[in-house]
């Protein structure tokens, strides 16, 4: 009977497991089906572009989250969805609050872009033209492309062709590489009004707008461009990657999050700012909080969630890297760097986890922390996942692994943060019990009061006690040698107990006053112990930050060994871990320069000072400038040990003094590090004003073919640093010659433009002239023309001189007012030019003016001129020459008339000359 039991129940279990197996199956099958009907990729900009925009309250109205907000809840509170249907919406909710709080508005596509692409060998050239409110925002990026005919996939690197990543990820799977280059957009360490996208766009300036909406909508502009030009650059669009690291890992994550265009996002090791969350990095020590960051990258108002008002953000990071699903991140960190605020970073990711877990697609979000390495770096570890994301999504190759989830974090509690979402009740629990902080008693502040005893049985071989016979029962003992001061740093709001080591022989040697913070001193009493033991002293509800536990004697002949600051209740034995107040001193990283701009204005951030502490778990704290040529210009945020501008009235590179030295210290809380020196270095700026150069004069017999001669112009900018401006838009804006004369915008050559009979009356005329920087224009200079009775012309090649009222007719015939130029034969000049061009690897167009055919040397064609082009003045093209594998191209004049025209040269850059034809 029982062996038929048996039977029965194992031919039981075996349908049950068969049934589950099943159902397990068709849920396989199922999540499978679902996560192929969500989109890898979109092929515009925003598909929530118009969703109206959620509320975006003031300061004041914000209520405090302390918990990572919910990314699935409606922004006007009236409820949540987890309905990947619903996320479009919510999506753009997310994003209208990180422009509103954070980076400020990203713009929309404008209406005119235009884009060239100039093929070279292996690539080319990408140029975007970007018009807003009449100015023009021009970006170049060089494109590296494998052999073939593509369409290839594609990753945009932040200020290089892959980012931080190595390129043989990319180039061994055929991938194309595109630089975009940030500073065509605004300048990184040094953005200013002149800076393009602030001229296109006039209401965004240095407040209002961060760099990271100007950047994301750079990125965002050159996709643009490789749309339009998809019929000549073989780029498949529907795998785009961007990435980068540190800075431009933060420009790479919001790139991804703003255009949903892109594939793919791997933003390395970004910091604070990028993938850590800012609520989670306020409880930390010394990371990239909010109100630590760099903000010429965020908006200045962003400041107001600083410290403990990190709570009122309606949203965090987490929600920045959800905004990019369904689409696929790669988020790394590097714990060799405290900066980088790597736990944040894990508790944001895990959070991210969360958002990509609940519309089912796990798999399009990873996240790789280690160390090891250097900032930036990519140790070998590393390579897997990273090569796993790209062949997954740039190649789909979907039998990759991308389940990828590496961190140190054992021990972080990361659900704590999130779990209440779906509850209406954001709560964030008390930290996990378990921290420790070991301080030792020696090793605190202590009074004259005490001594210092050597003994074995004391942990790190010694122990306080108050001299014999200072007793203190009615009330605590005053002044510093009374007390032992031990301060501390805690990362995490909690009840936390302070536990003693304590030997009290007797109920008359058994009590201490304590007291925490600047709060009332204590009695704590009847401590009594049997030799060493480990006794509860106090407690006290602590939010972030320093913190002090004074104690001062009461009894004398207790000793007191060590204490523990812990968020845990449990029994202690032993003698503890190490202590972190007997250690060494922290030192500033030696030999460290920083930059910043003449024109900075205060407050403008110069970067972070460096330094490591060979004791671990120390927070570095109390940054101070001590002296130095620059001590009363520039200042030391006392916490995170940045540098800022604090009197930018002494910063002027056109000065003798263009670098500032600094001595700054560091404390870790116990011991301060020794003084070290730190570099600051101006860097130039466009702020002054061209000059004209005064007292310049030409004469018609002094012209060649037409041109008299080019005028000069000085910058101050150029006292230190010859060849900074660049001298451009020269205008004749007046004078008696003015519309009789012409001059080149780039060069200053004054040329005889248009006269008539009336103008030969005058024997000089006067030209104003300016001249700009880019920026500044110069103040108007007069140049004089002289008009001889007598002017030499070049008449059909030769020199002949006639009266001056016969010049008009002259020139109607084709002919031009002073010498002809070269007058050495055509083969001659062939031969020279040859040899020149083959001896400084240079092209030479010549003769100009030309009278028969136009010559062009490429000489060893360093530059890939493939293609060359004869415009008119309306940019139409006359005629084109493909040049192949000659190193002399020829333009025969034919039938065309006399006059000038401009010769493009198309090769990996673009130039353009102008040449007269006789």
């Amino acid at each position: 009977m029982i062996i038929l039991f048996k039977y029965f129940l194992t031919i039981k279990a075996k349908k049950m497991k068969a049934k589950i197996t099943l159902l397990a199956l068709l849920l396989t099958i199922f999540c499978q089906g679902l996560q192929a009907q969500i989109p890898l990729v979109y092929t515009v900009e925003n598909t929530g572009a118009g969703y109206t925009p959620p509320p975006l309250p003031s300061f004041d109205q914000l209520p405090a989250i302390e918990p990572l907000t919910d990314p699935f809840m409606w922004s006007d509170g009236s409820g949540r969805s987890t309905n990947f249907k619903d996320w479009a919406r919510r999506r753009n909710e997310i994003r209208a609050e990180i422009e509103h709080y954070e980076i400020g508005k990203k713009p929309t596509r404008p209406e005119t872009i235009t884009a060239s692409f100039a093929p070279s060998t292996n690539g080319g050239v990408l140029t975007v033209n970007v018009t807003v409110n009449g100015q023009t925002l021009t970006l170049t990026s060089q494109i590296s492309l494998p052999a073939g005919s593509g369409p290839f996939p594609a990753v945009i690197g932040m200020n290089s062709p892959t980012g931080s990543l190595p390129s043989d990820i990319f180039t061994n799977r055929n991938v194309a590489r595109i630089t975009y280059n940030h500073n065509q957009v605004t300048t990184y360490y040094g953005a200013s009004l002149s800076d393009p996208y602030y001229r296109l766009y006039p209401d965004q300036n240095l407040s209002n707008a961060g760099q990271y909406s100007a950047w994301a909508w750079g990125v965002s502009r050159l996709i643009d461009g490789l749309e339009l030009v998809q019929s000549t650059l073989p780029i498949d669009l529907k795998h785009l990657a961007v990435t980068g690291c540190s800075y431009a890992g933060k420009m790479a994550l919001f790139s991804g999050a703003l255009d949903e265009r892109i594939a793919l996002t791997i933003a390395q090791e970004s910091g604070g700012g990028g993938a850590p969350a800012w609520r989670v990095s306020e409880t930390l020590g010394s990371v990239e909080k909010l109100g630590a960051t760099d903000y010429n990258w965020f908006k200045d108002d962003m400041r107001q969630f600083a410290g403990s008002n990190v709570s009122k953000l309606p949203h965090d990071h987490h929600e920045l890297m959800a905004m990019i699903a369904p689409r696929a991140l790669l988020v790394t960190g590097n714990t060799d760097f405290e900066w980088l605020a790597n736990p944040s970073a894990y508790v944001s990711a895990r959070a991210t986890h969360e958002v990509y877990k609940t519309l089912g697609i796990g798999d399009r979000f990873g996240f790789f922390i280690d160390g090891g390495h250097g900032h930036c770096a990519i140790p070998t570890g590393q390579r897997p996942a990273i090569e796993a994301f790209v062949e997954k999504f740039l190649l789909g190759n979907t039998s990759a692994n991308t389940n990828v989830m590496v961190h140190p974090y054992a021990g972080i509690d990361h659900e704590r943060w999130y779990k209440w979402w779906g509850t209406g009740k954001p709560v964030l629990p008390a930290e996990p019990l378990g921290r420790r902080i070991w301080l030792e008693a020696e090793c605190a502040t202590v009074g004259s009061d005490w001594n210092t005893v050597t003994d074995t049985n004391a942990a790190n071989g010694s122990y306080v006690t108050v001299k014999p016979g200072l007793n203190s029962t009615a009330a605590a003992p005053s002044g510093a040698g009374a007390t032992v001061v031990f301060p501390f740093t805690i990362d995490s709001a909690a009840t936390y107990n302070f536990v003693a080591r304590l030997n009290a022989p007797t109920a008359n040697d058994d009590s201490y006053w304590i007291k925490i913070d600047n709060g009332p001193f204590v009695t704590v009493n009847g401590l009594a112990t049997s030799g060493w033991q480990w006794v509860r002293v106090s407690s006290a509800n602590l939010s972030p930050g320093q913190h002090t536990i004074t104690i001062a004697y009461r009894e004398d002949g207790a000793h007191l060994d060590k204490l523990l600051v812990t968020t845990s209740g449990a029994t202690i034995t032993g003698l503890g871990s190490p202590s972190i107040n007997c250690g060494q001193a922290p030192a500033i990283t030696p030999g460290q320069t920083f930059k910043v701009s003449e024109s900075a204005a205060n407050n403008t951030s110069i970067g972070h000072v460096l330094a490591t502490d060979p004791d671990t778990a120390t927070v570095l704290q109390q940054w101070q400038i001590t002296g130095g040529t620059g001590a009363s210009i520039f200042a030391i945020d006392a916490t995170t040990g940045q540098l800022t501008v604090a009197d930018n009235s002494s910063l002027d590179f056109e000065s003798s003094t263009r670098s500032y030295t600094l001595n700054v210290t560091v404390t870790d809380g116990y011991f301060t590090s020794a003084a070290k020196t730190v570099t600051i270095n101006l860097t130039n700026a466009n702020d002054n004003a061209p000059v004209v150069s005064s007292g310049v004069s030409f004469s018609f017999n002094d012209a060649t073919c037409n041109e008299l001669g080019g005028i000069t112009a000085s910058d101050a900018d150029d006292t230190n640093e010859p060849g900074f401006t660049t001298f451009q838009n020269w205008q004749i804006v007046g004078g008696t010659g003015a519309g009789k004369f012409t001059i080149d915008s780039q060069t200053g050559v004054v040329s005889i433009g248009t006269l008539s009979h009336r103008d030969l009356n005058q024997s000089s005329y006067t030209l104003s002239v300016v001249v700009s920087d880019g920026l500044h224009t110069s103040s108007p200079q007069t140049v004089m023309v002289t008009l001889p009775a007598k002017v030499t012309i070049c008449h059909k090649g030769q020199l002949i001189t006639i009266s001056k009222l016969a010049l008009v007719s002259h020139l109607q015939h084709g002919d031009c007012v002073g010498a002809c130029g070269d007058g050495s034969t055509n083969t001659q000049r062939l031969a020279v030019a040859s040899a020149q061009a083959l001896q400084d690897d240079a092209v030479l167009i010549f003769p100009n003016p030309a009278i028969e055919n136009i010559n062009i040397m490429l000489g060893a064609n360093s530059r890939n001129i493939q293609k060359i082009q004869l415009l008119d003045l309306t940019g139409r093209v006359v005629t084109e020459t493909l040049v192949g594998e000659a190193s002399i191209a020829s333009i025969p004049r034919k039938n065309l008339r006399a006059g000038t025209y401009l010769i493009r040269l198309q090769g990996d850059t673009v130039t353009t000359q102008k040449i007269i034809i006789q």
